[in-house]
């Protein structure tokens, strides 16, 4: 009688060495293996804390770095690691308004680039969590995981299957949603963020779709001072999300005064 093999894991790549150095140090990561190239100290060192943890480690030359991932910019180390674990929209929303504001809402950014970039500026100033649809939008890969610097260890990124109903229970708790948009007249500036937010980012080449516009209770623009008109989606949530951090910290509210030149 043919035993029916047991399925492996998934291989879910995570390379280079902050981003796994990041996942090391967060203890309910589960990491199934760690694989990495000898001469560099430091990646001997992620070796060992792998070690420590009971993790398998397997030396591997570049070359074979370079076919397992099917890239050469992983800075000699990989992680193979359970699929990525969205986080659940239920157990998001059940730690209330003040423990999830603010939030990062994406509607279709499809550049793995952006959206690591955006994790990564998400988790710096502060959100506590990105929502994410699960149709026409990036997934977080390896190199998404890669680009947000480890942002995702700490971050909850939650997915979901519709966004606009989505915004409709973050009303219902008392969130502002506040969407960016080039054709509207009111300033970033303008807007109140010492409120519960939640701040909607579009597709790069699209911006917001027509539902989720609607579905905002505000619209906003980052005001051009430049030739340029517009910036990527990443710089853009940076932007925003750094206006609602200087609007919550009195210390930024003023600026203070020049120190006089000697």
């Amino acid at each position: 009688m043919n035993r029916k093999k047991k399925d492996s894991p998934p291989a879910f790549w995570i390379f280079g060495a902050h981003p796994i150095e990041e996942l090391l140090n967060h203890r309910d990561a589960q990491i199934l293996e760690l694989v990495y190239s000898r001469g560099n100290p430091r990646l001997e060192r992620l070796a060992e804390t792998a070690r420590r943890r009971n993790i398998p480690v397997r030396l591997e030359d570049r070359h074979a770095l370079n076919a397992l991932l099917g890239t050469t910019h992983h800075q000699g180390v990989a992680a193979r690691t359970e699929q990525f674990a969205y986080a659940s929209l239920d157990d998001f929303l059940k730690a209330g308004p003040a423990s999830i504001d603010p939030i990062v809402i994406l509607d279709g950014i499809q550049d793995p680039q952006n959206l690591g970039s955006i994790l990564r500026s998400a988790c710096f100033l502060g959100a506590r969590g990105v929502i994410v649809p699960r149709d026409r939008s990036a997934r977080v890969t390896g190199t998404v995981i890669k680009v947000a610097a480890g942002a995702t260890a700490y971050l909850p990124v939650v997915q979901v299957t519709n966004l606009v109903r989505t915004m409709e229970r973050l009303k219902a708790l008392g969130i502002w949603i506040v969407g960016l948009d080039l054709e509207t007249d009111r300033s970033l500036y303008e807007v109140d963020f010492r409120l519960p937010s939640a701040l909607v980012v579009g597709n790069e080449q699209k911006g917001l779709r027509p539902l989720v516009r609607k579905g905002c209770d505000l619209l906003a623009r980052i005001p051009a001072l430049g030739p340029l008109q517009s910036l990527n989606a990443g710089n853009a949530a940076a932007v925003a999300l750094s206006e609602i951090q200087r609007q919550r910290d009195p210390r930024q509210i003023r600026p203070s005064s020049p120190v006089p030149r000697k």
